[in-house]
């Protein structure tokens, strides 16, 4: 089992200052767009408090960085895109106003897929962010920003969106633990929109403990000690037709498998018709995403106030502004399309519940993503990520194993309900008995 590592820091000062060093060691990476100018500053109030006896809370002094659509007041609010370069959040996120209750330190803002359209992370303000793994490979999108500078040390977790596997395929490309919540509205004030139907916020860091930690606070629940769920008996459902072709990647898969088993798990093979469907179903982001974007570039300052402004501007991606100009044609969210998006939302959601019940599973498996990157430039993830982004159920991805090229293959657990908390603790389980030899 990985340890935690969001652990208050003895020296809030010296913690900081040592991050911030370890960001311009990494500047090559482009995994940051710009640091907070008070982190230092924040970090002496906090050792001060800390001198005092104080303590502001479970994560007081630690450093977090966060991607670049997620508000934090009076920083850039970037989206990567360069037309927003001057934009700058009024406020802070709701989540992040939970951060920095709980004592965390916004120590800086992560670059990420422009728009968060992307599952490779590239923009027009940073550019390509690469894999500290392997930097000639992609850290995987859209919050390739958030997971590269926690692999290189900048910080020991990182906020991320998560709206069809933006969270738990950099996660997986770098090693990560990353955890999509299931789908609440609520939880998203202050975030700018791909898709009001689909986006998620949520943590990317080194161990279960540590997104448990995270999960809690961001959603303003009590912080409770996780206890992992005994593997025993326990009846996991894995999913054959998401497996990757790659001999190596099917062996650290099968390998990990069986590593359940040695702890006790009954793994029961799932069959899912209704995956057929699902890379053929039209995004619900190309129709929503438009008029959730322009109603928010309305409420912002100095920036274009319409994505025909940003468009017209010709700062943004140049790779993009075909799919843009297309979005643009989207005069209605409630077309025939849309609808039939949503009316497969409710299916598949059906389909996933009945397997569950029928198979008297506590969680399904699957690898993250079907290939592993290449180069810096994108890879089909195959449909594993969609399934908990069209549900809206929770699911987390954790490394299993690496590759004889090094490369991490990530384990994405989809829970059978929106309980993340039952689906943590049997994360746990599983890291415990996939850590019982080092992977």
């Amino acid at each position: 089992m990985r340890t935690m590592r969001l652990v208050p820091p003895s020296d809030c000062r010296e913690e900081i200052a040592r991050r911030l060093e370890i960001v311009e060691q990494n500047l090559h990476l482009n995994a940051i767009l710009g640091v907070n100018p008070e982190a230092i500053s924040q970090a002496e109030k906090c050792q001060q408090l800390r001198r005092e006896k104080k303590s502001l809370g479970p994560l007081h002094g630690i450093p977090l960085i966060v991607k670049d659509n997620i508000a934090c007041a009076s920083l850039p609010l970037t989206l990567g895109c360069k037309a927003l370069e001057s934009a700058i959040a009024a406020k802070d996120a709701l989540v992040i106003q939970r951060l920095r209750k709980a004592g965390a330190i916004i120590l800086a803002r992560a670059n990420m897929s422009e728009f968060a359209f992307d599952v490779r992370s590239r923009s027009s303000l940073g550019g390509d962010v690469r894999n500290p793994l392997c930097p000639a490979l992609t850290a995987g999108g859209s919050s390739g920003g958030s997971a590269a500078s926690v692999i290189a040390g900048m910080a020991d977790g990182a906020l991320g969106t998560d709206t069809g596997g933006s969270i738990r395929i950099p996660c997986s490309y770098t090693g990560l633990v990353g955890l999509r919540p299931a789908f609440r509205r609520q939880q998203l004030a202050g975030i700018a929109p791909l898709s009001v139907s689909k986006d998620t916020v949520g943590p990317m860091v080194h161990s279960v403990r540590d997104a448990a930690l995270l999960h809690g606070i961001l959603h303003g629940e009590e912080v409770a000690e996780l206890s992992p769920t005994s593997l025993k008996g326990v009846r996991l459902g894995v999913i054959r037709a998401l497996e990757s072709e790659n001999s190596d990647e099917r062996t650290v898969w099968n390998k990990a498998l069986e590593r359940l088993r040695q702890a006790g798990a009954v793994i029961v093979e799932i069959a899912l018709p209704i995956l057929a469907e699902v890379e053929s179903q039209s995004c619900l982001s190309m129709y929503e995403f438009p008029v959730a974007i322009n109603s928010w570039l309305a409420a912002q300052t100095a920036v274009p106030t319409t994505l025909r402004g940003i468009v017209d501007s010709g700062e943004c991606l140049a790779e993009f502004i075909p799919l843009l100009e297309k979005m643009l044609e989207c005069q209605s969210l409630k077309n025939p399309l849309w609808l039939s998006g949503r009316r497969f939302q409710r299916r598949l959601t059906h389909a996933l519940g009945l397997a569950a019940e029928q198979n008297r599973i506590e969680g399904f498996l699957y690898p993250t993503v079907r290939r592993l990157p290449e180069s810096l430039n994108k890879m089909p993830p195959g449909c594993a990520p969609e399934l908990a982004a069209i549900s809206g159920l929770p699911a987390i991805t954790m490394p299993c194993g690496r590759t004889q090229k090094g490369l991490p293959v990530g384990m994405e657990i989809l829970g059978k309900e929106s309980d993340e908390f039952s689906l943590l603790s049997l994360a746990l389980g599983c890291e415990c008995a996939l850590m019982s030899n080092e992977i």
